[in-house]
C-alpha cells in the first residue's frame, strides 16, 4: 500500500484508483475517514517479522484506544494480534472479534474486572486496591503487575516497586495468577523501555520471582515526515505563522531516527539475551506504530473567509473534535493537501488557516498559516494524511448534535478494491 509520509503533492493525483481522493469522494459524503486495512495488515506483519528474528513469541497487542475502528479489531484478531482494551466498553467491541485481550486502564469498576473475569483476558492490574478487589470475585484470574515508578519516573498510574512483596502475598493461594509486569512510560524514549525491561529483571532476581510476561506497553515512535523537514519546522517556527499568533511550540516529535517495527528491533536488540536466559517473554501494545500510513480524513471546503486584517480562514465541514490534536493545545503538523475537481482553475498561491463549522472561536483544525497553490472554492476537498493513529476520532463528539464522522475502509481483494463502511464489522 501508499506510504503517504513518501508521497509529494504532486503525485497524488497520479495514484492509482483508491488512492484518488476525487474518486473516493464520489462514492461517500465527507467528512469521511479512510481506513487501508492492507496498509494495517502490512504495519503489523513488520512487527511480527521483528519477533521472529529474534525467535520470540510474537506477543502483539493492537492498543485500540488510538482508533475505534471495528475493522481494525477485526483484521487484528484475523492475524493473531491481541487487542489491549482502556475501559469495559471497549472491551465489549473487542470481544466481539477475539479473546486474546490485556485489559488496561485505572479505575476498573466492579462491571469491567468481572467482564475481564469472566472472559479470561488478562488484567494489567493498576492499583493494590484494585487486586483487592478482584481477589473478591473468587475466579481463575490472570494478571500483570503494572509497576508505576519504574526508572524512579513518578506516574500517577500502577503500582509502587515497594508494593510488590504485599501484592504477591495476597495473590498466594488465591485463583489470581501473577504472569508478570506491565508497564507503560509516559514519553517516547527507547532507551528508558529498554532500561525499564532490564530494571524488571533485576527485581525478578533479587526477589527469585518467575514470570512469564514483561508488557512494554505502547509509545513507540511513529514517522510522519522526513527529518529535514521537522527540524526545518522547529528551527523556524515562530508566532507569525499562526492565525491570530496563536503561537504553539509543543509537538508531537513527528519525526524520530528509529521509529514503528525498528523502534522493537531496537528494544529487542538490546535485551533479548537477558529475556531469553529467564523465560520472559516481551509484550507490546502498539497503536499510533501500528496505524503509520493507515488513514485519512477527507473534509470539503464549505468557503474561504477574508478577514479585515488581511488573514485567511478556510472554512471545512470538520472540526476540532475531527483532529485530537488541536485537544492537547497543539497541532497536527503534516499539512493538508488541496484536491480541487476543476483541474483547469488558475493558480494562484494563497495562506490560509483552516477552522470548523462549530460556534466555538478556538474551532481551528490547523492554526498555522498554510500554503496553497491554488484558491480554495466550495466543493474542493481538504485531505489530511496518516490520522489514523489518535488523530481521526480520539476526541470526536457530538456537539451541535453533528454526527460523528463515518469510517470507510478501503482494502484490496485480488485485483479489485472493496470499499465498506466499517459499521459492519460491529457484529
Amino acid at each position: 500500500m501508499i506510504d503517504y509520509s513518501k508521497v509529494e503533492p504532486t503525485d497524488c493525483e497520479n495514484l492509482e484508483c483508491l488512492t484518488k481522493v476525487n474518486n473516493l469522494f464520489a462514492l461517500f459524503d465527507t467528512p469521511a475517514n479512510v481506513i487501508f486495512i492492507d496498509q494495517f495488515n502490512s504495519n503489523l506483519k513488520e512487527f511480527k517479522d521483528i519477533f521472529k528474528q529474534y525467535f520470540m513469541p510474537e506477543n502483539i497487542f493492537f492498543s485500540c484506544k488510538c482508533n475505534k475502528s471495528h475493522a481494525l479489531l477485526e483484521y487484528s484478531a484475523r492475524q493473531n494480534c491481541g487487542v489491549e482494551v482502556s475501559s469495559n466498553y471497549e472491551l465489549i467491541d473487542a470481544l466481539k472479534h477475539t479473546k486474546k485481550i490485556i485489559a488496561t486502564g485505572p479505575a476498573k469498576d466492579d462491571t469491567y474486572l468481572e467482564n475481564s473475569i469472566n472472559n479470561k483476558v488478562i488484567i494489567s492490574v493498576d492499583d493494590i486496591e484494585e487486586l483487592k478487589n478482584i481477589l473478591k470475585f473468587n475466579k481463575e484470574t490472570k494478571v500483570l503487575l503494572r509497576l508505576s515508578n519504574l526508572l524512579n519516573i513518578v506516574s500517577r498510574f500502577g503500582i509502587n516497586i515497594n508494593q510488590i512483596d504485599e501484592c504477591l502475598k495476597l495473590i498466594e493461594n488465591s485463583n489470581v495468577k501473577f504472569l508478570g509486569f506491565s508497564f507503560h512510560i509516559n514519553n517516547y524514549s527507547l532507551d528508558d523501555r529498554v532500561n525499564a525491561i532490564k530494571q524488571i529483571i533485576s527485581i525478578i532476581k533479587k526477589k527469585n520471582l518467575k514470570i512469564k510476561y514483561i508488557d512494554i506497553g505502547g509509545g513507540l515512535p511513529s514517522n510522519y515526515c522526513s527529518k529535514q523537514d521537522y527540524e526545518n519546522f522547529i528551527k523556524n517556527n515562530n508566532e507569525n505563522m499562526y492565525f491570530k499568533k496563536h503561537f504553539i511550540d509543543d509537538y508531537y516529535p513527528y519525526y524520530s531516527d528509529i521509529a514503528n517495527a525498528d523502534a522493537l528491533n531496537y528494544i529487542l536488540k538490546n535485551t533479548c539475551e537477558e529475556l531469553k536466559q529467564n523465560n520472559i517473554e516481551l509484550v507490546v501494545e502498539p497503536g499510533r506504530s501500528l496505524l503509520s500510513n493507515v488513514g485519512v480524513s477527507i473534509y470539503e471546503v464549505q468557503y474561504l473567509k477574508k478577514l479585515y486584517n488581511g488573514d485567511n480562514l478556510i472554512v471545512t465541514n470538520g472540526n476540532i473534535n475531527c483532529l485530537s490534536e488541536q485537544w492537547f493545545n497543539s497541532d497536527y503538523l503534516i499539512e493538508p493537501k488541496l484536491y480541487i475537481p476543476d483541474k483547469t482553475r488558475k493558480k494562484e498561491r494563497i495562506y490560509a488557516s483552516i477552522c470548523g463549522n462549530l460556534c466555538l472561536e478556538q474551532d481551528m483544525l490547523t492554526w498555522r498559516r498554510i500554503k496553497f497553490d491554488y484558491i480554495p472554492k466550495k466543493g474542493d476537498l481538504l485531505v489530511y494524511y496518516n490520522t489514523a493513529g489518535y488523530q481521526m476520532d480520539s476526541n470526536e463528539s457530538e456537539f451541535h448534535k453533528i454526527p460523528l464522522v463515518k469510517k470507510i475502509i478501503v482494502r484490496k481483494d485480488n485485483l479489485r478494491y472493496i470499499i465498506e463502511e466499517d459499521e459492519i464489522y460491529d457484529s
